[in-house]
C-alpha cells in the first residue's frame, strides 16, 4: 500500500538532501546576509562542537518576520513564478533555514530592525520553534545573528564522515568565493578551535582589489582584464597570464552566484592552456616550447587562473538543477560558450 511519508520523515529527507555538509550551512547563511543588505558579515566555527555564528549588519527581521522565519518555504524573496524569471536573491525557495533547523539540535536567531530599537529572538529546539520574545539587552545596531549548535546530530554518520581540517578549508575557500562578487561588503571567519582568523576581509573598491586582498598583488599583476558582449551575454572578469598548481583560482560566476564543473570550467581551461603554450613558445627562441625545469610543473599540468562573472537575463538558465546552485544549464549553450571565446581572445 503506497502511503505518504509522515511530515517529520519528509522534513528530515528533504533537510539531508538541501543541506549536504556542514559548508554548505555556512554558506547559506552567509548569503541569507548578502540578501538583507548587509555591509559587515561575520562568522565564527566551531568544528569539534559543529558550531557556527553568522552576524551581519543587514536590514534585519520584524517581529511579524521572526513568527514566520524558519519555516519551510517561508521566504520574503520570491512570491509568484514569474519572479523566477526575474531572480535578484541568493536564497528564494525558503528551504535554507528550515533544513538547518532540521538538522541542528539548537538554532537561535536574534534580530533588531533600522526602523526599532527591539531586538526579537526566536529559538529552535530539535527542530521545534518556541515563541519569538523580546531580549533584554538590545543589539546595538540593525541586523542579524544567527546561531547553529550541534549540527548533524540526527546524523552521525554524515557527521563521522566530514574532516574538520578540509571542510574548514572549504568554507574559508567558499566565503572568499562569495566575497570576491562583493568587494563592498567585509568579511570575518573565525576558527574558534584554534583561535585563528582564517579569513579578515575589509571592505574593497573592485572585485580586483578584492583579489588582491586574498591573493596578493604579485598573484593580481598577472590578471588581464576582459569585457565582452554578445546576443544577451556579458562576460567580464579577469584571467590569469600565468597558470596555477591546482584548480583553487578558478572562479566562474553567473550573475554574481558561483558555479562549478560546468561546460565553461572545461572551455576556459581548455583556452588558457592553448594560450599558455603559445605564450611559452614564442618566449622560446628557437621558436619551440621552453623546456621547464624539473621543478616546475610544465603548463599542460597547470591550471587556468580566472575571476569570471557573466551577466545575462535570468531567464535564460536554470540552476536549481542541485541544492548548492552551483551547476547551470543554459538556454543557447552555443551562445555563452562563442562569448566566453571571443572574450579569452581579447585578454588586455
Amino acid at each position: 500500500m503506497i502511503k505518504c511519508l509522515p511530515k517529520e520523515v519528509q522534513g528530515k529527507l528533504r533537510s539531508g538532501v538541501s543541506i549536504p555538509s556542514f559548508q554548505q550551512c555556512v554558506e547559506e547563511l552567509i548569503l541569507n546576509s548578502v540578501d538583507a543588505g548587509a555591509t559587515c558579515v561575520g562568522v565564527r566555527m566551531d568544528m569539534e562542537a559543529f558550531k557556527v555564528q553568522v552576524i551581519d549588519n543587514g536590514a534585519g527581521l520584524s517581529g511579524e518576520d521572526m513568527e514566520c522565519v524558519g519555516n519551510r518555504y517561508y521566504t520574503s524573496k520570491c512570491c509568484t513564478v514569474e519572479d523566477l524569471e526575474n531572480l535578484k536573491w541568493y536564497g528564494f525557495r525558503g528551504e535554507a533555514l528550515a533544513s538547518i533547523v532540521s538538522l541542528a539540535a539548537l538554532v537561535e536567531i536574534s534580530s533588531r530592525t533600522r526602523l526599532s530599537l527591539k531586538t526579537h529572538v526566536k529559538v529552535f529546539k530539535d527542530g521545534k520553534s518556541l515563541d519569538v520574545f523580546e531580549a533584554e539587552t538590545a543589539r546595538p545596531s540593525a541586523g542579524t545573528t544567527v546561531v547553529i549548535c550541534n549540527f548533524f546530530h540526527n546524523m552521525p554518520v554524515r557527521r563521522k564522515r566530514m574532516d574538520a581540517v578540509l571542510e574548514g578549508e572549504r568554507i574559508r575557500h567558499r566565503v572568499e568565493a562569495v566575497s570576491l562578487m562583493h568587494p563592498c561588503v567585509s568579511f570575518t571567519l573565525k576558527n574558534d578551535c584554534t583561535g585563528a582568523m582564517m579569513v579578515q576581509l575589509c571592505k574593497a573598491k573592485n572585485t580586483y582589489h578584492r583579489f588582491v586582498q586574498i591573493h596578493s598583488l604579485g598573484r593580481a599583476q598577472k590578471l588581464g582584464e576582459i569585457s565582452y558582449s554578445h546576443g544577451g551575454f556579458e562576460v567580464i572578469g579577469y584571467i590569469g597570464r600565468e597558470g596555477h598548481y591546482n584548480n583553487s583560482l578558478q572562479f566562474l560566476y553567473v550573475n554574481e552566484r558561483l558555479l562549478l564543473k560546468t561546460r565553461i570550467h572545461k572551455l576556459l581551461n581548455f583556452l588558457l592552456r592553448r594560450l599558455s603554450s603559445s605564450t611559452q613558445k614564442n618566449d622560446s627562441p628557437d621558436g619551440q616550447s621552453a623546456i621547464r625545469s624539473p621543478k616546475h610543473k610544465r603548463s599542460q599540468e597547470l591550471h587556468g587562473v580566472y575571476v569570471i562573472n557573466i551577466k545575462c537575463s535570468y531567464s535564460d538558465y536554470d540552476i536549481c538543477l542541485e541544492p548548492a546552485k552551483t551547476l547551470i544549464e543554459f538556454k543557447d549553450w552555443d551562445g555563452i560558450l562563442l562569448c566566453v571565446e571571443e572574450a579569452v581572445k581579447g585578454i588586455s
